[in-house]
């Protein structure tokens, strides 16, 4: 069984971020990676995608995104980024070795790690394998025998395959609203299905991005943050309530605390829903043989559907056991904090953010390196 000072798991931003930052402190790492390169998560994406936080504040440490990437990043130069970080840094991952279970050593004072190319020794492990692992696909009645064409948005690339299709899309994030755009410049005939209405923002107002708000209101409590939500929707974004996207109900930051899903950023979207382009209808309840059935007893007969039903960070399986995650399957803490019946098993990146998921993975890979696994905080415990 081989060994190491410290296992990270995941070579996205996340984990790229924390073996950096680790090693500049002179922490010795291993970082390993199941797909075949850096970055896998968001390069397979579909090819649309741009983050939807502002290109200044979503660098890794140490490396602000450069200036020619614009100032909402696409995909491929986001994909290029992080290479390029992970050369800048000198971190070699040990691609295609995948992480199946991590169990305490008591023995050695460490952790054991499972993986398909053995087993693995360490004094700590930082999990970094993202909040978007896992597609994620409701369980309707009737799925497993529709004969229609679905996918997940995981599996979504680009929309000429549709052109002049009619195309159920389902759901209410950034992912479904991104496609449903996608699919109109394809001209197709964009059905969306939602089940709660989302929370909808201007991805900047002013050339102000909402972001900011974001970082600025990390901590605000809700008593705050619902009506200053309610107060941002009513200036910003016009009433589609006529169009079957009502403002959520005076709770949408709880709203988003309770479903986890990022507000809707608008960059055309709400045009396109008041101009009829993309037509809102009932959640889905089912599959009928060859039809869609809808909460309001409606049935379509979609050329497509395309599920962007969101995703798990699918942890159950390596640390489960462990007591470690809460009923969401979010890990318990963040960053440079570990719980006291698992010392040494830190997380990093695994959780939604209103201030900006690649931010934040910054701020908990700087607080890592300079937190229990600092050098001088062993030497001090020598």
């Amino acid at each position: 069984m081989t060994s190491a000072r410290v296992i990270v798991i995941g070579a996205g931003p996340a984990g790229l971020a924390a073996a950096a930052r680790l090693q500049q402190q002179g922490v010795p790492c291993t970082l390993l990676e199941r797909a075949s390169s850096v970055g896998a998560a968001w390069q397979s994406r579909y090819d649309s995608l741009r983050l939807h936080t502002v290109r200044w504040l979503s660098g890794l440490p140490g490396a602000p995104i450069p200036r020619r990437y614009g100032r909402w990043v696409a995909r491929d130069d986001l994909v290029t980024y992080l290479h390029d970080y992970a050369e800048r840094n000198r971190l070699q991952p040990e691609l295609g070795v995948e992480v199946m279970r991590i169990d305490r050593d008591r023995e050695n004072d460490g952790w054991r790690v499972e993986t398909s190319e053995g087993a693995r020794a360490a004094g700590a492990v930082v999990v970094a394998t993202g909040y978007s692992r896992t597609p994620h696909v409701p369980q309707w009645p009737g799925l497993d025998t529709y004969p229609g064409s679905l996918i997940h948005s995981a599996d979504y690339r680009e929309p000429s395959s549709y052109a002049g299709k009619r195309v159920l899309v389902v759901g209410a994030g950034n992912s479904a609203a991104e496609i449903a755009v996608d699919l109109v410049g394809a001209r197709a005939q964009v059905e969306l299905s939602v089940r709660t209405p989302p929370n909808i923002v201007r991805r900047d107002t002013l050339g102000v991005p909402s972001q900011l708000f974001g970082i600025a209101l990390k901590r605000a409590p809700e008593r705050v943050m619902n009506p200053l939500g309610r107060l941002l929707r009513r200036l910003s974004v016009p009433d589609l309530s006529e169009h079957g996207l009502p403002a959520p109900a005076g709770d949408g930051f709880t709203q988003f605390l309770r479903t986890q899903t990022v507000p809707i950023l608008d960059h055309g979207f709400v045009d396109l829903v008041r101009s009829g382009a993309i037509t809102v209808v009932a959640a889905v309840e089912g599959f009928d043989s060859d039809a869609v059935r809808l909460a309001d007893g409606s049935l379509h007969r979609p050329d497509a559907v395309i599920t962007a039903t969101g995703y798990r960070p699918d942890l159950e399986p390596m640390v489960g056991h462990l007591d470690v995650l809460d009923d969401r399957g979010v890990p318990r803490v963040h960053g440079a904090k570990t719980l006291p019946h698992a010392p040494g098993l830190y997380f990093v990146g695994i959780e939604v953010q209103l201030a900006g998921l690649i931010r934040e993975i910054a701020r908990e890979a700087r607080g890592l390196a300079h937190g229990e696994l600092a050098p001088s905080r062993h030497d001090s415990r020598a």
